[in-house]
């Protein structure tokens, strides 16, 4: 069985499994709570559709580029959260409605997909708390509205996950929310003590935002760091059988490292993948050709972070079109170190004129059609060639 179909395998499984158990927990819900014939079908029917429109919200957020937070591919784990996020619902009825942790909920699915799946999912969760309470709209509407804003606050954070300011604003929209809905109803004079629990709710949900988001920071956001510190090394022993087999490509790989890396950085770009495939872009001559099995064999055996790995794949496989920034760059870095190296090789006491050298090798890459339907713009290209030629007195160590 080829690999696509193990995939598409695996995601019917697991999603069957999420679909089915849904179901069975709004039927033990409703027997908990509302164990009347009709309230329990349509406990089950909502969640079973709802559970669909999830589903469905998930696989078109994977076809269509938009998930957050490299959440592609993990259906397993969303399925976890969103069945134990259905399960929450059901015990919370047993708790005030002021006290209910909703806005984490939101969050937690949210980052685990994206904002869409994400509202999907929170909402049939609270749809089935709320019916299992006797349905007051007033309860999904203040839990509905808090966890939107949770959601949007999250769902565009780069690399720093600086989650301090979105904290801060999704507590104080559910503080606004559960004042309008809870304390201004309230049958008795307005008192301090009609604040302790939304209040408590207010504490809780802070609590366990920044304990999940930073174990998220952790496991998912900079799960590749310290993969990153490890083979972005020159000295790591992948790099050093690369030296031991060819100075030559050895320092090749160390400048279009260190070239890609400076650009990646000044472009806002994954500069820790960019580095990683300008020291490893040529690593499968170890095992013979530098073809992409042979990068693809070592990329897995040293458990490369996914998304070099695909830079890689872009930029060695040939039946692959170049599309991301991040290949882009070591395209050029590659390009203009081969050139350089060449050119000296030939002559080491050649005085070059870098701006020249590099106007040129950008005219011919854009002369073909290798360029063509990437996501780099022009302004970026333009940025990108500036910069190069900034770093003119580099190029000279590669004499």
């Amino acid at each position: 069985m080829g690999k696509d179909n193990k995939i598409f395998v695996k995601r019917i499984l697991i999603f069957s499994v999420m679909f089915l158990a849904s179901g069975g927990i709004a039927f033990a819900g409703s027997l908990l709570h509302q164990p009347g014939t009709e309230t329990l079908m349509r406990n089950i029917i909502m969640a079973l559709a709802g559970t669909g429109i999830v589903i469905y919200a998930y696989l078109f957020s994977e076809v269509t580029g938009l998930f957050i937070y490299r959440n592609e591919g993990k259906y397993g784990r969303f399925a976890s959260v969103y069945l134990a996020s259905l399960a929450g619902a059901v015990l919370l009825p047993y708790l005030p409605v002021a006290g209910w942790p909703f806005l984490v909920i939101f969050v937690l699915l949210g980052v685990f997909s994206n904002g869409v799946a994400g509202m999907a999912a929170g909402s049939v969760c609270l749809l089935l708390a709320v019916n299992f309470t006797g349905g007051d709209m007033a309860v999904f509407w203040l839990y509905f509205i808090s966890g939107l804003a949770g959601i949007l606050m999250f769902s565009n954070l780069n690399d720093d996950f600086l989650v301090g300011l979105p904290v801060v604003i999704s507590l104080l929209v559910l503080i606004l929310c559960l004042t309008a809905n809870i304390v201004l109803f309230s049958r008795e004079k307005l008192a301090a003590e009609q604040f302790t629990i939304p209040a408590f709710n207010t504490v809780i949900c802070c609590v366990l935002l920044l304990i999940i988001l930073k174990a998220f920071s952790s496991s998912v956001i900079h799960k590749d760091q310290e993969k990153y510190m490890e083979i972005n090394d020159p000295e790591c022993p992948l790099l050093v059988q690369l030296k031991d087999l060819s100075k030559e490509e050895y320092y090749h790989a160390i400048h279009t490292a260190y070239l890609g890396d400076r650009i990646a950085k000044r472009l806002q770009l994954d500069d820790a993948a960019v580095k990683a495939c300008g020291y490893y872009h040529r690593i499968g001559k170890l095992r013979g050709e530098n073809t992409w099995e042979n990068v693809s064999i070592i990329c897995d055996e040293y458990h490369f972070p996914a998304n070099t790995k695909r830079i890689l794949k872009e930029y060695v496989d040939g039946s692959e079109k170049v599309v991301s920034k991040e290949t882009i760059i070591v395209l050029f870095a590659d390009c203009i170190v081969s050139s350089i190296l060449y050119l000296f090789e030939k002559d080491p006491r050649a005085q070059l004129d870098y701006k020249k050298l590099i106007d040129t090798v950008f005219k011919k890459k854009l002369e073909t059609d290798e360029l063509w339907d990437n996501e780099i713009s022009l302004a970026q290209l333009y940025e990108m060639k500036k910069i190069f030629v900034e770093e003119k007195l580099y190029y000279d160590f590669l004499r």
